[in-house]
């Protein structure tokens, strides 16, 4: 889970994209939420329809590749948006724990162990909010559509997605698998998470290529990426403070392909990211 553009720009612009930031044992489903939002909750809450939201917030820190900034490290706080809607086997999510954006859904599927959803949502961003940057052409946001299978086997939870921008602006594939469970200790609930991140030459090429056009008019050099598979991981604690108050925290820790850090536009270079993540946010 993880934005590109926002992922790469993690430390450089946190505060900026942690409105869209804020990174289990079922034997059922009607509508499957993210997998970090499935993986926080007690067994028994396994019912992911119920409409709610939550504001919080948050301090995170953590070393990262930078596009602007030669230090490696980096130390913010963010604000935390949870939230979700039902009706009709239409929803609407935003789960910014998971790190990823708001998403427009309709449940076409569902069984006791699988579910399947078809969805679009805004993903990755552009390179405006430094000068640094300047005579490049714009990255507009990718309007990401596809499907989201969820499974349900014994104590782990699987989820698979393979997305299309339909904007146009990329007009890239993204795919993910992912894995992972949760341990109820009483109050506390802990969950681990590994899985798997494809970017295709197109998603890469659009955010972290730089064309010959623009290397004219810059100082950067022509590149000009193929895909990549990020791996990620992912270990995280919910402990309900009250009924409304709800503290979370997570670690994790992603790869970083070639194929990201050979791009001019970076500052720092690293082949790994790691973050640490605190929460406390109220349910209404």
């Amino acid at each position: 889970m993880n934005n590109l553009i926002i992922k790469k720009t993690h430390a450089s612009s946190l505060l900026l994209a942690s409105i869209i930031l804020s990174s289990a044992t079922f034997s059922s489903v009607s509508l499957a939420n993210d997998i970090s939002y499935q993986l926080r909750h007690a067994p028994e809450a396994n019912s992911t329809t119920a409409n709610y939201f939550e504001l919080g917030l948050g301090v995170g820190t953590g070393i990262a590749p930078k596009l602007t900034d030669d230090e490696q490290t980096w130390t913010n706080g963010y604000l935390v948006v949870n939230g979700s809607y039902t009706w009709n086997n239409v929803f609407l999510e935003m789960y910014g724990e998971s790190g990823d954006g708001p998403l427009l859904g309709y449940n076409a599927f569902a069984s006791d162990n699988w579910s399947l959803d078809v969805v679009v949502g805004p993903q990755f961003s552009g390179l405006d909010f430094d000068d640094k940057f300047n005579g490049l052409d714009d990255r507009d946001p990718s309007a990401m559509f596809g499907g989201r299978l969820t499974g349900y086997v014994g104590d782990n939870v699987f989820q698979f997605t393979l997305k299309h921008d339909i904007a146009g602006n990329s007009k890239g594939i993204l795919a993910t698998a992912l894995v992972g469970r949760n341990w109820q200790v009483r109050n506390w609930n802990f969950h681990g998470l590994v899985g798997l991140q494809y970017f295709d030459s197109n998603i890469n090429e659009y955010y972290l290529g730089v064309t010959e056009a623009e290397a004219a008019r810059t100082t950067f050099t022509p590149y000009q990426p193929g895909s990549n598979i990020n791996y990620t991981a992912e270990v995280g604690v919910t402990y309900p403070v009250s009924e409304n108050w709800v503290f979370r925290s997570t670690a994790r820790f992603n790869t970083v392909t070639d194929a990201d850090m050979n791009s001019p536009l970076f500052a720092t270079t690293r082949s790994t990211r790691a973050s640490l993540s605190a929460s406390l946010s109220y349910v209404f």
